[in-house]
Order: C-alpha cells, then sequence, then structure tokens
C-alpha cells in the first residue's frame, strides 16, 4: 500500500521527467528552427548568386553587342567614303566630315599595317606561308594607297586571326634546317604556338630546339632529344597512342 509520501515521490519524479521531455522538445525545435534558417540562407545565398550571374552574362553580351556594332559602324563608314568620292562637288561637304570621322580609323590602320609586316618578319615559315597572299595586300606606304579603308580593315583582321589561329594550335611542318656541321637536311619541325619549336630528323639522329628572337626564330641544335621529338610528331599524326612527351622549354 502506498503512502502519502511515497505518492508524493512518484508525483515528483513524474513532473520531473516531464519537465525534462519539455526541455528536450524545446532544444529540438530550436536547433530545427536553427537549421531551416541556415537552409534558407543557402538557398538565398544561391539566388544572388545566380542573379550576379545573369547579370555578368548580360554585361558580356552587351559589350559583344557593342562591338558588333562599332565594326558595323566602321564598315558604313568605309562605304559611305567611297560614295562620296563618286559624288559630284554638292557632297564635297558630306565626305569631308566623313573624312574627318574616319581619320582615327586610318592612322590605326597604317600603325597596325606597319607592326604586322614587321612582325610576320618575324613569325615561323608555315605561318608566313598560310598569310601570304593576306600580307601582299599590305600597301608599302599607308598615305598613299588606292586600296579602301574597308578592304584594308578586313585584310588586317584576316591577318591577326590566322596568327591567333597559330598561337592557339600546334603546327608541324617540313622544312631545311641547316645543320651543326654545315649541311643541311629536311626536318621535321613542331610548333608549340609562337612561343616554342621543335625540330628533328630520326634518320640522321639530329633535333635542336626554335624560339624567336629580334630578328626572327633562332634555331639550337639539340641532339639528344631526337627520340622525344619523334614521338612527340608521332602523337600528333596519330601514328602512335596519345602519351606524355617531356621536352625542355624556355619560357621568355
Amino acid at each position: 500500500m502506498l503512502r502519502p509520501t511515497h505518492i508524493g515521490m512518484v508525483a515528483a519524479a513524474a513532473a520531473a521527467m516531464a519537465a525534462r521531455g519539455e526541455d528536450e522538445l524545446a532544444e529540438r525545435r530550436a536547433a530545427l528552427e536553427k537549421w531551416m534558417d541556415t537552409r534558407r540562407m543557402i538557398s538565398a545565398e544561391r539566388q544572388d548568386w545566380r542573379v550576379a550571374r545573369e547579370l555578368l552574362q548580360d554585361r558580356a553580351d552587351a559589350l559583344r553587342r557593342d562591338v558588333d556594332a562599332w565594326r558595323e559602324k566602321i564598315g558604313q563608314v568605309a562605304q559611305e567614303i567611297a560614295t562620296a568620292e563618286r559624288e559630284s562637288t554638292e557632297l564635297e561637304a558630306k565626305r569631308t566630315a566623313l573624312q574627318e570621322g574616319v581619320a582615327g580609323v586610318a592612322e590605326t590602320l597604317a600603325r597596325l599595317e606597319r607592326e604586322l609586316r614587321a612582325t610576320l618578319a618575324r613569325c615561323p615559315a608555315p605561318l608566313q606561308e598560310r598569310v601570304k597572299l593576306l600580307s601582299e595586300r599590305l600597301p608599302d606606304d599607308s598615305a598613299n594607297t588606292k586600296a579602301s579603308l574597308g578592304e584594308r580593315a578586313q585584310n588586317v583582321v584576316g591577318i591577326l586571326n590566322e596568327i591567333d589561329k597559330f598561337a592557339r594550335e600546334i603546327t608541324v611542318s617540313s622544312e631545311v634546317r641547316e645543320l651543326a656541321d654545315g649541311s643541311s637536311a629536311e626536318v621535321t619541325v613542331l610548333y608549340v604556338g609562337l612561343g616554342q619549336a621543335y625540330y628533328c630528323n630520326a634518320m640522321r639522329g639530329v633535333a635542336g630546339i626554335g624560339r624567336p628572337g629580334a630578328a626572327g626564330w633562332e634555331w639550337e641544335p639539340r641532339n639528344e632529344i631526337v627520340e622525344a621529338v619523334a614521338a612527340a610528331v608521332a602523337v600528333y599524326r596519330n601514328e602512335r597512342p596519345a602519351a606524355y612527351v617531356v621536352l625542355p622549354a624556355v619560357l621568355r
């Protein structure tokens, strides 16, 4: 038989357990709220990142549109100059205004043409051959040429595109190289963009490294790398499975 004191103790114990349960429930509820807050923060950060990315993409698209618009405008100005030259004296005022408007374009083209001539003289032979027709159209005297601004601009852009393409590619060509003993031999040359090149003639056991210099490409005999260069050329031509080939390089 339970005495009153026993009943009181049981009731107190039950009350204590109930209080602990409520405390645990409150702690779990608080932890759940923190977790939900964290999830909401992560979701908000992700949304902000998406918005920022879209804004940056919009700005990039706008800049590309501006560049295209300027290119189109230059072409239009060049066409208007050609038309004005064929018109009568009543268009003289318009032609003068247009000529003043494209003076900056003409000056820039003249500078680019001079720089391209100097650059092409130092470029590898395969690249010079690739742009031969375009380079022959470069005027000897930019201030005295019959070519229109539009034609000259297209020519300059064509050469620059080919140079940029060559700089981002690996190119293999056959060339005649003077060897260290004074003889000449046909070699296979592997150009890594515009910064480095390697040549080899496996039959004669000769190889070397080429780098651009102030007066053109400079070639250094390095016969010890003939096997590595030959392997790299074979991989490039799919004559052997792809593999890592170690070649010496010098960065300037």
